[in-house]
């Protein structure tokens, strides 16, 4: 399809585009707001003037003002008249009440229409940078006006409309903005490279255009009053008078037809999950459907969608005409408060739902509901067989996860009454959509301005730094949070006096919130990372490899180009027992993570037994959390550092699987626990003997790497798909010669540091290390029996002084071979 022949599609939109270019549809719908209440102040002493109830002084210029703006009025009314009747020439305007398009020809939306007209046919893509709707996507991109400024005044190559290749479109609603900013995008490269240097991709410019799409198509839909689509969803008259009462129920509950929440849903959100409660509705009997999922992951918006659906006459026939009452169950509770209250209350309700014929009675915590009727000391299960049994009433029940498997799954008979719907947590796409609604309400409240990477990032941010909450809510929440933030911050810039909410607003919200670094790294964070490894070795001797590799995933995670749905990094230490493998790893928590306390540790050998998993995951059970899943989720970043990995059972590792791959596992309740913010170090002892026979060889112990870990796989000791999970297998150097000496003082200046703030000074000299190195050394057992040595040699001996009053506040001790003889 040539670009002329899609300028021709818009030939129908000229009179509205020019209209639009002399007074904006905006410009006359906030005009006419402002008259009309000035109009009804004239108008009421002019009346009362009229019919000689009050004098009026100066009637005559009252009346000539009046006139005046009425007319003004009246010209403004019969503008948006003669607006409408081109702007609602569009697709899903007619397609949603004749199901064809327009006139035979593929049609075009008024925002594309909008940037056709503005585009000269030698340089179109300035059509779309200078239009209303274009700027508006820009906006939302958070594009630098300045810099756009300039890149329109420096452009080199100016595609004419013969440079582009347009695509035949056929979409569901024809040729759309985000079409054309697709073409625009793909065919200029100077305006894709613009934009990438700002960090957009296609992903954003399509997604800040759809967002536009939509917002134009919901606005359009509530402007064509008129249409067969709104009108039908006024409701009739005597709709329920074929249907009886339900006055008790009324008393509990509230009804969600006559006012569904939520706003604009996607068409693709819990699709599926809302057909399937519907298909459970319309059955003949045992019509009743538990909906399984996370408060706040989606369970309620089924709900309210389907009201909505059933209010606008889009539900299926056999539920058409419904009531969804919405139970408040613990008002029923409290308002009861004894079994014989509670159960007549609760029978006399069902009694007249059923009666009624036209309920679905809707339970937003059965477990919790059951549970509460069980302290009362009823049986709520048994009380409701019978009426979930019925043809006459319909149940819509939700629990969470952890509800369904504790309350309703082990009550055979409560749980053949449902058929349970479960609900995933809302994929990237639909999150985002929701947020693009919310991000509206709450721009027009707030005099926000809201931009597309800031969206993205809030769904981004939901999903990967707070994953044990429902994602759509969380999502929801966060954006929520950020109004304040941004009023006393003042937002990430001003333009037309809105505030401008930008990505890094909201990564700096998420890092307020949870600890993890998400905004861009500060300069002096920068040049930590850069020298990671010089920091690391002021604690860690001789183990180079191990450093670089840990360094490395640290400056991967911290630059964000990780796979962000695995841990930050996993690394398997292999060594003897002495040489710093948990050095390493407490070192990186206080470099890397800020805190040695970022470091959470497990003694793999105590899990090892047939009850390991559930010591370690939480037993269902038992009702007994899991030591991993709560000590991650009150600790989500640092250190998971694993120790004596290989003694761990069968089922342990087999569980390391998942983690190492997928950054997450399932605890006893059903529920994700996420260690994707986690840097993961498994320390094992397996094949130390293997090393000491390669290092008396000499030459490199790396050389031998392969024929170590394959003797770990050979004695079954790790199997090697879980070898293959670690982004690295490091083997730690046995501590030798000059590295036990550079160990020995590294431990006395610790110790020194320890004495010095008791003001006591020690002097570390050669003839100490020496004696040290000398007495404290055993190979088998690394630098440990250094640190005995230190202990029970030089602090027993400074210790032995000090009580003695050898050695005084702001003395300088040097201590001698002799002198630890």
């Amino acid at each position: 399809m040539t670009y002329l022949e899609i300028k021709k599609l818009i030939r129908g939109y000229y009179p509205t585009l020019l209209l639009e270019d002399l007074i904006s549809h905006k410009t006359r719908e906030k005009l006419l707001d402002i008259l009309a209440p000035i109009l009804l102040l004239l108008l009421l002493p002019l009346a009362a003037h009229v019919a000689k109830l009050t004098v009026l002084p100066f009637f005559p210029t009252f009346a000539g003002i009046f006139c005046l703006l009425t007319a003004v009025t009246i010209i403004l009314f019969m503008l948006e008249t003669f607006h409408s009747s081109f702007y609602f020439k569009t697709l899903d305007a007619i397609i949603l009440e004749r199901g064809i398009g327009v006139s035979g020809k593929e049609p075009i939306s008024f925002e594309a229409a909008q940037v056709l007209y503005h585009s000269p046919e030698n340089d179109i893509t300035l059509g779309f940078i200078v239009s209303p709707p274009g700027r508006k996507i820009l906006a939302r991109l958070g594009v630098d006006e300045k810099l756009l400024k300039e890149f329109i005044q420096n452009r080199r190559l100016k595609p004419s409309a013969g440079m582009f290749n347009f695509q035949s479109f056929d979409s569901e609603y024809g040729i759309t903005l985000a079409d054309l900013a697709e073409v625009f995008l793909k065919q200029d490269k100077e305006f894709a490279d613009f934009l990438f240097a700002q960090s957009i991709q296609e992903k954003d410019l399509l997604g800040a255009a759809l967002w536009l799409v939509r917002e134009a198509r919901a606005a359009r839909r509530r402007e064509r009053w008129w249409s067969r689509d709104a009108l039908g969803r006024t409701p009739g008259v005597g709709k329920d008078l074929a249907y009886g009462g339900a006055y008790i129920l009324e008393k509990y509950a509230r009804d969600l037809i006559g006012a569904p929440a939520g706003g604009e849903f996607s068409k693709t959100y819990l699709r599926k999950e809302i057909e399937a409660v519907e298909t459970i509705l319309s059955r003949a009997k045992e019509a009743n459907a538990l909906i399984v999922g996370e408060a706040g992951g989606g369970a309620m918006d089924v709900i309210y969608r389907l009201a909505k659906m059933i209010n606008l006459g889009t539900a299926l026939p056999t539920i058409d005409g419904k009531r969804m009452m919405f139970l408040d169950q613990n008002h029923l509770i409290a308002a009861t408060a004894d079994k014989t209250t509670f159960e007549t209350e609760m029978i006399k309700m069902l009694n007249e739902a059923a009666k009624a014929g036209n309920i679905i009675l809707i339970i937003g915590d059965l477990p919790g509901f059951i549970e509460s009727a069980a302290s009362l000391g009823s049986d709520l299960p048994g009380l409701m067989d019978a009426y979930l049994a019925s043809p006459d009433l319909q149940v819509i029940a939700v629990a969470s996860s952890g509800g369904f498997h504790k309350v309703i799954e082990p009550n055979n008979s409560l749980s053949r009454r449902f058929e349970k719907v479960l609900i995933k947590t809302g994929d990237r796409e639909n999150i985002i959509g929701l947020l693009e609604d919310e991000a509206i309400k709450v721009e027009r409240k707030n005099n926000l301005f809201f931009t597309y990477p800031a969206i993205e990032a809030i769904a981004d941010g939901a999903t990967r730094y707070f994953p044990d909450q429902a994602t759509p809510d969380k999502a929801i929440d966060l954006l929520v949070e950020i109004v304040p933030e941004a009023r006393l911050a003042g937002g990430q810039a001003q333009a037309n006096n809105f505030k401008i909410i930008g990505k890094n607003d909201v990564l700096a919200l998420i890092q307020n919130k949870t600890g993890i670094p998400a905004s861009a790294a500060t300069p002096t964070e920068r040049d930590k990372l850069l020298n990671l490894e010089t920091i690391l070795q002021k604690r860690v001797v001789g183990q180079g490899e191990a450093l670089k590799a840990v360094a490395t995933a640290a400056r991967r995670a911290r630059s964000g180009i990780q796979n962000p749905n695995r841990p930050l990094g996993s690394f398997l230490f292999l060594g003897p027992t002495g040489v710093g493998k948990t050095e390493t790893a407490k070192a990186l928590a206080e470099a890397f993570f800020g805190d040695e306390k970022k470091i959470l540790r497990l003694d793999m050998s105590e899990y090892k037994g047939d009850e390991a998993m559930d010591k370690l995951i939480g037993s269902f059970e038992r009702g007994r959390p899991g030591v991993l899943s709560s000590l991650v989720r009150e600790n989500p970043y640092g250190v998971l550092l694993l120790d004596e990995f290989e003694k761990a059972a069968r089922d342990v590792l087999d569980l390391f699987l998942q983690v190492l791959d997928e950054g997450f596992f399932t605890d006893m309740s059903g529920k994700r626990v996420n260690l994707r913010n986690l840097l993961i170090i498994a320390t094992s002892n397996a094949g130390a003997d293997k090393i000491w026979q390669f290092v008396k060889q000499g030459g490199d112990l790396q050389n031998h790497k392969n024929e170590i870990v394959d003797e770990l796989v050979s004695q079954a000791i790790l199997k090697p798909e879980l070898l293959n999970r670690f982004d690295g297998v490091i083997l730690f150097q046995p501590i030798v010669g000059d590295d036990l000496r550079a160990v020995a003082k590294l431990q006395l200046k610790k110790l020194a540091e320890r004495l010095r703030e008791k003001s006591v000074d020690l002097a570390i000299n050669e003839q100490l290390v020496d004696y040290l190195v000398q007495f404290g050394t055993d190979p088998k057992f690394g630098a440990r029996p250094l640190n005995r040595a230190i202990q029970d040699k030089v602090e027993a001996l400074i210790a032995e002084k000090l009580l003695k009053g050898e050695i005084q506040p702001g003395q300088k001790v040097e201590l001698t071979a002799a002198d630890l003889q």
